[in-house]
């Protein structure tokens, strides 16, 4: 869960006295059902170091709401708190602050004062809501950034796709990219990097594969090969449901899948969907040609990808601690009581190994493969034709930037 940090200044000499304390109360009401976790002062027990408390929380949020009355103007403890939040933010881009100016304050006002320098952000006005829309508005512009990525697999998602696009400065490009995606009801935000990650955070979500070769396309001009290359690589999978495919992550046993498809790249994405494409999860396939030896050719074929997969030359290695190995089975013609005995064969003696074949068959158990936890992938139909229809227009982009592009010389 990430932090979001409330500053308001405590004074209360004129105007609404029970204001702050009404909308701070209702945020921390409401801010959790979004993800965040709420640092305020308003609880601190009775002898608690409350100053370098304050620091540490100011330290550690990735989100600031600055509650803003007229008497907070004046307050130099607030301007204490905006200032530190400023220098942090000098320091990770990343970090929102999101300035609201409560009843009876005018931006102008907020211009003139000596925290000016919120003014250089976009504020939420009460002026302009009602009390219940000002927490929505305040609630909805932290929702949509969905920084509490809550895994550690996706936070390394969600920061690879930052990664790529950091290059990416123009704001107004990033919205045009976020657009394409799909994000629908989309507000655009102030910063370069608040639309990274914005964008990055809407890919966690399941994004129609249609949408993603406009939306690298908006951007491809303005990164080296290599980034393009990488970003292709992460978007490509998030057709995929997330929240389903994260049954083919083995937990504490191996898991025998099948997938009804027939091309060994979707068997791929799969995995690197389930695990937010972090680096300890990887795959090799196989495709079970028969000839005069049937079974020793096949077990000849799979024994040489679970070396490939151990990165050694004896398959009777472990695994390295940490990574999580898949073997992609291609049936092609093969009879699957064949590939069944196959299966079973290979799971009992390698018990780290997890397998996925290309199958429509509903049940794996009817594989014969008792030796791991089963799970069926259904498709939709004709989603591997749209998934390769995307793959060769991704393909085009990338001719294309070798003609043109950030890599280019003028």
């Amino acid at each position: 869960m990430a932090f979001a940090f409330i500053s308001y200044s405590s004074a209360k000499t004129e105007g609404d006295p029970s204001n702050v304390d009404l909308v701070r109360a209702e945020l921390r009401k409401r801010l959790p059902d979004y993800g965040w976790e709420v640092l305020v002062d308003d609880g601190l027990p009775s002898g608690e170091d409350w100053e370098q408390v304050l620091y540490d929380w100011l330290t550690d949020c990735e989100a600031a709401v600055v509650l803003v009355s007229r008497d907070g103007l004046r307050s130099s403890w607030l301007r204490r708190e905006v200032d530190i939040l400023w220098y942090l933010r000098s320091r990770d881009p990343r970090l929102t602050i999101v300035p609201v100016l409560l009843k009876g304050l005018t931006a102008q006002e907020l211009r003139h004062s000596e925290i000016s320098r919120l003014a250089r952000l976009q504020c939420i006005l009460q002026e302009d809501t009602g009390d219940e829309d000002l927490v929505s508005l305040i609630a909805d512009r932290l929702g949509d950034l969905r920084v509490c990525a809550d895994t550690p697999e996706k936070r390394s998602m969600t920061a690879k796709i930052e990664h790529c696009l950091n290059e990416v400065t123009d704001r107004f490009k990033l919205r045009d990219m976020a657009h394409a995606l799909g994000s629908e009801g989309y507000r655009g935000f102030p910063t370069a990097s608040e639309e990274r990650r914005r964008i990055a955070h809407h890919c966690l979500a399941p994004v129609p594969t249609d949408n993603v070769p406009p939306a690298v396309t908006e951007v491809e001009y303005f990164l080296a090969l290599d980034r393009l290359d990488k970003l292709i690589s992460l978007l490509l999978p998030t057709w995929i449901d997330p929240v389903a495919v994260r049954l083919l992550l083995p937990g504490a046993g191996q898991v025998v899948a099948t997938l009804a498809g027939t091309w060994t790249d979707t068997a791929r994405q799969h995995i690197h969907r389930a695990s937010y494409s972090s680096g300890v999860y990887r795959s090799e396939a196989v495709p079970l040609v028969a000839g005069e030896a049937q079974a020793e050719e096949h077990m000849g074929a799979c024994l040489t990808a679970v070396r490939a997969l151990l990165k050694s030359d004896d398959e009777n290695d472990q695994p390295i601690k940490g990574h999580v190995l898949f073997l992609v089975i291609d049936p092609v013609g093969t009879e699957l009581g064949v590939v069944g005995n196959l299966v079973r064969t290979l799971t009992v003696r390698f018990r780290w190994l997890n397998v996925i074949v290309l199958t429509d068959l509903d049940d794996p158990a009817d594989l014969g493969a008792q030796a791991g936890r089963t799970v069926h992938i259904p498709l939709q139909p004709g989603a591997e034709d749209r998934v390769k229809q995307t793959s060769r227009e991704l393909g085009d982009i990338r001719s294309r930037h070798n003609g043109h592009g950030k890599d280019q010389a003028w």
